[in-house]
């Protein structure tokens, strides 16, 4: 099978993808505003071509032009994230077109600038008009669909998962060499992840667990600020900040971890939560999006109220002060990531809805 994938060609999430749909035998091409190199697949950048003797068309038809050839050459043509690539609806309708949102896309999150509304008919269009709608998740699979005012019976579930060789716990018990409670977070400083609301709740958990180390990974535009507070509630002694890791060091810091924190303010799904859960670490997390797919309140891990300071501690020391509920969510969290999300399940997952739209679209014709 042929794919041609519009989206950002170094996302993690295409790292991961990609190399896995080649392995399954398809011809993998995408297009991208930037460069990367994505193993058994080409990549070029999205360019309108300029005019010449053998195509002195105007700019927009160009345009539409240069995207009929890949809707024209590839079996499918699956757009991750809504870009505005230029693909109007007459050709989404033509063509064997799938359409993932990734979730800014359709929920600005907060401090970002929301897109026009030219730019939200172009994506609400997009999504009327693919032949296929897939996300990542149940709770997102609604929000698109009340964005879109499409039927939310009509989305694909089609879920990101995890390498559980990669995130492999091991024997966590018997690495621990002292005392030391570490809780980790690792979203990123951007106001969508919530870095502040665990700054603020680092002062109660330091108060009633003194031992506890507070690992913080990522850059971001909160970072400086996240800094400062750990100053003014006095506790930077209790944190150590890390520069932000490539995806296969993870596993490596995650094994060092009692819990994982995720107080995202928006989420559209929540693969950091499945990463922690495969390594046997629970996860306390925002109540928000699609983190209620991937946190079971009370199996793998706590969900609180997003923005909530207090209840983030109050989940944070309940977890750190009963060891015996940390390792049966750990243990359950393993279970469930290995029996819905395990990565090589997923794919085949990916491949099956490749070949469904491709025999609709045949059906179709």
């Amino acid at each position: 099978m042929k794919i041609c994938i519009f989206g950002d060609a170094s996302s993690v999430h295409l790292q991961r993808i990609v190399p896995g749909l080649v392995e399954r035998q398809a011809e993998v091409h995408v297009v991208s505003h930037k460069s990367a190199q994505l193993p058994g697949a080409t990549v070029e950048r999205f360019c309108i071509p300029k005019p010449s003797l053998k195509n002195p068309r105007r700019w927009t038809s160009r345009w539409r032009h240069y995207l009929d050839g890949f809707l024209k050459k590839f079996d499918v043509v699956h757009i991750h994230f809504l870009h505005d690539w230029g693909f109007t609806p007459d050709q989404l309708e033509a063509g064997c077109v799938i359409a993932t949102p990734w979730g800014s896309d359709i929920v600005p999150p907060p401090g970002e600038e929301c897109p026009s509304q030219a730019l939200t008919m172009s994506r609400i269009d997009l999504l009327q008009s693919a032949k296929t709608v897939a996300v990542w998740g149940a709770k997102f699979a609604a929000e698109v669909a009340r964005f879109a005012s499409i039927d939310e019976e009509s989305i694909d579930l089609l879920p990101l998962g995890v390498d559980t060789s990669l995130f492999d716990p091991g024997d966590r018990a018997t690495s621990r060499q002292d005392d030391v409670q570490r809780v980790g977070f690792f979203k990123g400083f951007r106001p969508v992840y919530g870095p502040t609301y665990l700054m603020r709740a680092m002062p109660t958990v330091v108060e009633e667990v003194p031992n506890v180390r507070f690992h913080m990974i990522g850059d971001g535009p909160q970072l400086v600020d996240c800094k400062r507070l750990s100053g003014l509630y006095e506790v930077e002694n209790h944190v150590k900040w890390i520069r932000r890791q490539p995806y296969g060091n993870m596993p490596n810091y995650l094994s060092m971890w009692d819990l994982t924190v995720i107080p995202s303010v928006c989420e559209s799904f929540g693969a950091a939560a499945l990463e922690s859960s495969a390594m046997r670490v629970p996860v306390v997390a925002s109540d928000v999006g699609g983190l209620s797919d991937t946190v079971r309140h009370d199996e793998t891990g706590l969900l609180v109220p997003s923005k909530a300071p207090e209840q983030l501690a109050d989940a944070i020391i309940q977890l750190l002060q009963d060891g015996k509920r940390r390792v049966a969510m750990g243990n359950a969290g393993r279970e469930m990531v290995r029996r819905q999300y395990e990565w090589d399940t997923i794919l085949d997952k990916w491949m099956s809805t490749y070949t469904a739209a491709l025999d609709k679209c045949c059906v179709m014709a």
